[in-house]
């Protein structure tokens, strides 16, 4: 047998460097576990089951404002399209800033969304009340009609 044979494959073709922080760290694993009993223990599956069909009953409701082109969603996550034309569906334009402008009137009521592309999304804690569902959607409404009147004030 030459040398060659009886060294490690990383003196052979070189080091292999590969790992993430927290990859198998005992104190991240220890919290996913905790996560999981914790889940488990409050029955939040089960609590997202029973409150997801209020939260899509509200997101969908909302296809009526006239800055909403389609609302979508599952479970606790939803998404409402706007644009600029109900009827043909058209958008708005990047510059226009509708959905910043959207997003920045819910700040302002005290809703976090997520602005994507044209999209005003929403992606609760999995500990949502019913009663804070209609409220984060009364507040969202709100924030939508003042985007509303705005687009309009400015010929959007």
């Amino acid at each position: 047998m030459g040398d060659n044979e009886h060294r490690p494959e990383s003196e052979k073709i070189g080091i292999f460097g590969h790992g993430f922080t927290y990859s198998g760290h005992p104190v991240a694993t220890a919290v996913a576990l905790e996560t999981l009993k914790i889940y488990e223990e409050r029955d939040i599956v089960g609590h997202v089951q029973q409150i997801a069909p209020v939260f899509q009953r509200r997101l969908h409701a909302l296809s009526d404002h006239p800055l909403v082109g389609n609302a979508r969603g599952r479970g606790l996550i939803g998404t409402l399209e706007l644009v600029r034309n109900k009827e043909t569906k058209e958008p708005f334009k990047p510059a226009d800033g509708i959905v910043i402008h959207a997003g920045k009137r819910a700040q302002m009521h005290g809703v976090v969304t997520r602005a994507l592309g044209d999209n005003y999304s929403l992606c609760p804690p999995l500990i949502i009340t019913e009663a804070q569902i209609i409220d984060m959607f009364d507040r969202s409404e709100r924030a939508l009609d003042d985007t509303y009147t705005w687009a309009c004030a400015n010929s959007l």
